[in-house]
């Protein structure tokens, strides 16, 4: 009777226990950490070599041969015999470009000369700018996606959590993100295609981020304005050089110090309350640590 009991707790305890060796999720097939982690940069390493050579080759070209700005010329010629069909193109390219660091202003003059003439002024301004907008913006949303996927995690890593200012300034554009972000918007000053991947590397929000882009509609009326005013393609290239541009540049550089002095004061404010923390905690752990060493028990609370 008795083996009979012990051959059944045997039994018991051996059907009862996992085979954790030939276990699915812990066998060989098994993802490491480190694993994941080489898997996540490689996906990210694909994207990001094609679209570094890609900007090299911008670079490159915008100080030699200009095929970029001979291609956008050409694309505006074809638009101008197509006009339904440029809307749709024009969003298209405006997309790729924003995204690619490709200067957009040559298509937002292009679009205000060729809609201007085929629509009139009124018109053709108004036509022009819903298109580049909507071009603009999506390319500005897809921009800061792919710096959110590319760089958030290494930034946050290596600087948002090491330092303190960064810490400070990351946590200003969490809670002040439209703020700021609608007065860079509307600064003129402020690099439009490097804004975007600034700000997917940033704290804030899509959603914040999505509702400044609103700040590049008085610029991009103003720009089809230039280009449909002028009497040929060029002529709104060169419309820029006048006295409006010296009305921006100031008008921008109010913007863009005003933004800065928000984030700034923002920051401040935020990297006293994150060092106050940090002194409150050290001094807790310190007090902790001396009980311990004292032969005290901690008190729990």
């Amino acid at each position: 009777m008795r083996d009979r009991r012990d051959r059944h707790t045997n039994y018991m305890t051996t059907s009862s226990t996992p085979n954790i060796l030939s276990s699915p999720s812990l066998g060989d097939n098994a993802s490491t950490p480190h694993e994941n982690n080489t898997s996540t940069f490689s996906k990210k390493l694909l994207i990001a070599i094609p679209f570094l050579s890609l900007l090299l080759f911008v670079i490159i070209d915008s100080q030699t041969s200009h095929h970029v700005q001979t291609a956008f010329q050409s694309l505006l010629a074809w638009i101008s015999a197509h006009l339904v069909a440029g809307i749709f193109a024009l969003i298209t390219v405006y997309i790729l470009a924003t995204v690619a660091f490709l200067p957009g202003s040559i298509l937002t003059l292009g679009s205000g000369f060729v809609y201007g003439k085929a629509f009139g002024l009124g018109s053709g301004v108004a036509l022009a700018s819903g298109v580049v907008f909507v071009g603009a913006c999506c390319g500005a949303i897809i921009s800061f996606l792919l710096g959110r996927y590319l760089l958030r995690e290494w930034v946050g890593e290596r600087l948002v959590k090491r330092y303190p200012m960064f810490m400070a300034l990351d946590e200003a554009l969490k809670q002040q993100g439209f703020q700021i972000f609608l007065l860079l918007r509307l600064s003129p000053i402020v690099p439009f295609n490097a804004i975007n991947y600034i700000g997917g590397v940033t704290a804030i929000s899509l959603k914040d981020y999505t509702r400044a882009l609103i700040g590049i509609l008085p610029g991009t009326v103003l720009y089809c304005f230039i280009g449909a005013s002028a009497g040929s393609l060029s002529e709104s290239q060169d419309g820029v050089n006048g006295p409006a541009t010296v009305a921006i540049i100031v008008v921008g550089i109010i913007l863009g110090l005003l933004a800065v002095y928000i984030m700034s004061s923002h920051a401040k404010k935020e990297f006293d309350r994150i060092v106050k923390s940090q002194e409150r905690q050290d001094r807790g752990h310190h007090g902790f640590t001396s009980d311990l060493t004292h032969g005290n028990d901690p008190e729990v609370v």
